[in-house]
């Protein structure tokens, strides 16, 4: 087992660039293993409602891409987002949360139409 959170941290980010997505047990060898709250890499963030405690997010260097780690009882699930939301929201949202991407680009369309509508009428 790695010394620290970071250097766990590290390891799995380097193996989930090579995966695309895993999961990673909270338990190993007898073991609990360091949270993404244990280290420097992560920030708490949001995420699509699966019942899960928490949503982690960690950046990539010199990328577009970012980590997105989903924290349940007793795993985490990993993958790697094409456009990570904080360099590039818009693109995450379509690209990476099209489901989401399309509700917010429907309600932003609705709003404009009926505030377009609104000052015509005046």
């Amino acid at each position: 087992m790695p010394e620290s959170g970071d250097e766990f941290w590290n390891t799995m980010i380097a193996e989930l660039l090579i995966r695309g997505k895993m999961n990673v047990p909270k338990i190993s060898n007898g073991h609990q293993i360091p949270g993404p709250e244990t280290t420097g890499i992560f920030r708490k963030s949001i995420g699509e409602l699966k019942g899960q405690i928490a949503d982690w997010r960690a950046t990539v260097g010199g990328s577009d891409r970012g980590i997105h780690v989903v924290e349940f009882d007793d795993h985490y699930e990993m993958h790697v987002d094409q456009f990570d939301p904080r360099k590039n929201p818009i693109k995450h949202l379509l690209i990476d949360s099209p489901k989401y991407g399309f509700a917010i680009g429907a309600v932003t369309l609705g709003v404009g139409t009926v505030l377009a509508l609104l000052r015509r009428k005046r």
